[in-house]
């Protein structure tokens, strides 16, 4: 993985240190002293530059849960999966040890539109074909207005993620 992070000592005596992996993070924080030859020993975690930028925002990582972010997301998720456990850990507020790989399954995730959704919805079930076998109108389903009784139902959350929009539907 190509990210970057920097280790900012909270002693101001102290500059800080660019790493890339947790072997590194640790090799320079064993041997890092402040200006008067003390060791430092905590530290503000940043992200730099790379692409896991949101997931590592997303999920709170500090001095204390670096190792299992290295051990477990780092440049594992992309796509779907990715949105999956943004969605986990900003809107349902599950942290690193909550989120699982089995929870990803239980996340059924739509790109677009509720009412794009919604015309989805009615496809897939059936209920589309149902009004047509009835020899209704095509159009007799007002999908628009389907569509904001599922959204104020419930059950629905908007996410938004890199400039797309996502449908979520969480059964966990």
């Amino acid at each position: 993985m190509n990210n970057t992070y920097h280790a900012t000592p909270y002693d101001i005596s102290a500059s800080g240190f660019y790493f890339k992996d947790f072997e590194e993070y640790e090799e320079k924080a064993a041997s890092h002293r402040n200006d008067y030859g003390q060791p430092v020993e905590e530290y503000e975690i940043q992200y730099i530059d790379g692409d896991d930028c949101a997931l590592f925002n997303a999920l709170g990582i500090n001095q204390a849960n670096l190792e299992k972010w290295f051990d477990d997301f780092e440049g594992q998720y992309d796509g779907e999966e990715l949105v999956k456990i943004l969605y986990l850990a900003q809107d349902r507020g599950m942290d690193m040890d909550s989120i699982d790989p089995r929870w990803l399954d239980e996340v059924y995730i739509f790109e677009g539109s509720m009412t794009e959704y919604a015309e989805n919805y009615l496809d897939e079930t059936g209920i589309n074909d149902a009004v047509e076998k009835a020899g209704l109108n095509p159009f007799y389903i007002d999908v628009e207005a389907y569509a904001r009784d599922m959204e104020i139902n419930g059950g629905f959350t908007t996410f938004d993620h890199n400039g797309s929009r996502y449908i979520i539907e969480f059964h966990g």
